[in-house]
């Protein structure tokens, strides 16, 4: 079975026991949980601080779509003909980076009669990691907060495994169908596999009129109904290493989970822009399970064996960490690591360095990720009409530039703290105005829109 699990998710205390799973063709089923029980770790665990700091994602602005060397290919949508033709050269930039279809969302006509207060629910595998605990921490404050303006009730409907081997599509699949037998009128989802489970949510949409939020997880092949948030936050990374390697030089890939579709999507991209560097030589391609531990293993092991020099890595997401313990733990001087998906430490680990070390990143935390997904669910209740099926936005994009705003110094390479940054440092709500027919946040019930097809009010109007 291959799992569309979107990487962030794996922190390290999971990613081994999600090596193991992913290899096996069935998975014992789970019963449901309200409790939002079974992370593993308190959902309140981040320390590090989150105060207002003044930077802003970056996205297609920090590095050029193009087809030159140091540039992000454009490798989709494979349907260009459609709603990406009508795009503005912005959002073309940002989604030229998915390769599957785009469509029009059928929210963005369908009317949801449904008038607040709303039950939210939210399912999830059973990974225990700081990104997951975080998510389920801001994805509460955010239902505290709209319950205060009368926009939900009750309390976040949960349904979170023990453990990753009971997080299968067969108990994903069960929890959806109780929840709207329950009266939920939006489900947020991190599916344990978005194909398997691509007919549920699509019928959820269709014939229940109950719309589905995937957690930064692209949509099946052809999911309409369901509304995707995400990011391929290794664009900005990606692009931006080649760039600094002036397009000449021996780099390094280390994937993640071989089969995986996300993974086939990363590399990809990073193949495509490759292409566009003659003289960048790919030395060696290993998976490292978007695992520390198996990234430091593998790399280590390719070094003992190929002792030529190496000028970069590119890896698919989490695993700089352990690359960098791998050159360090055989006295080979630290190449330039593309840190998609950072943490705290791999930050901490770089502003240490700052003056002899650059390198970018592009990178999300969980309170970001909470943020979006409860917005984007109460946007979609309220009749504000997402544009597209896939909300694609651009990471919180980090260099030599900006890295002290983010970085916090004195911490461990291997800290599992999230990079700090306000819930809004992803998308905020003038970003995501970008994405809905209707713009503005749901503050009250009055904020609902009686007819998602009529043309939202002018500026003078408002």
């Amino acid at each position: 079975m291959e799992r569309a699990t979107w990487r962030r998710f794996l922190g390290r205390p999971a990613l081994a026991a999600f090596a193991a799973a992913a290899a096996l063709t069935t998975l014992a089923a789970c019963g449901s949980s309200d409790d939002g029980g079974g992370t593993g770790t308190s959902a309140g665990a981040q320390t590090q601080s989150t105060e207002e700091i003044d930077v802003k994602p970056t996205g297609a602005a920090k590095m050029e779509v193009g087809t030159e060397c140091g540039q992000s290919v454009p490798v989709g949508p494979s349907n260009k003909d459609g709603v990406y033709a009508q795009m503005p050269k912005e959002l073309q930039d940002i989604y030229a980076s998915y390769p599957g279809e785009i469509f029009e969302s059928p929210w963005a006509t369908r009317k949801i009669d449904k008038k607040p207060p709303w039950k939210i629910g939210y399912i999830t595998i059973g990974v225990s990691n700081q990104y997951q605990n975080n998510v389920l921490k801001q994805l509460k404050e955010e239902f505290a907060e709209a319950k205060k303006k009368g926009l939900v009730e009750g309390e976040l409907v949960t349904n979170i495994p023990p453990s990753l081997a009971q997080s299968t599509p067969e108990s994903q699949i069960a929890a959806m169908k109780q929840m709207v037998q329950q009266g939920v009128d939006a489900i947020i989802i991190n599916p344990a596999d978005s194909v398997a489970e691509s007919a549920t949510m699509e019928e959820l949409g269709e014939k229940h009129g109950v719309p589905v939020v995937l957690a930064d997880v692209p949509p099946a092949p052809g999911g309409k109904w369901q509304t995707s948030t995400w990011t391929q936050n290794q664009v900005e990374t990606d692009a931006g290493v080649l760039k600094l390697l002036g397009g000449k030089g021996k780099v390094l890939i280390v994937r993640g989970i071989a089969g995986n579709q996300n993974d086939k999507v990363l590399y990809n991209q990073k193949i495509q822009n490759i292409k566009n560097c003659p003289d960048i030589e790919v030395v060696g391609t290993l998976y490292g399970n978007w695992d520390n531990g198996t990234a430091k293993q593998v790399v280590s092991q390719y070094l003992a064996s190929h002792p030529g020099k190496i000028d970069a890595v590119l890896q698919n997401g989490g695993m700089a960490a352990g690359i960098i313990q791998a050159f360090e733990s055989r006295g080979i001087e630290v190449p330039i690591v593309g840190m998609e998906q950072c943490t705290a430490g791999d930050l901490s680990w770089w502003l240490e360095r700052k003056d002899s070390y650059e390198t970018v990143a592009g990178c999300i935390n969980g309170l970001q990720g909470g943020f979006v997904y409860f917005q984007t669910a109460l946007r979609i209740l309220a009749n504000k009409g997402p544009k597209y099926n896939i909300l694609s936005m651009p990471a919180v994009a980090i260099d030599n530039t900006n890295l002290e705003a983010y970085a916090q110094p004195g911490l461990p390479l291997t800290s599992d703290l999230e990079l700090p940054g306000p819930k809004t440092a992803w998308c905020d709500n003038e970003c995501l105005d970008t994405y809905f027919n209707h713009p503005g946040s749901v503050e009250s019930p009055d904020d609902v829109v009686d007819d998602p097809t009529a043309s939202p009010p002018s500026e003078e109007e408002n």
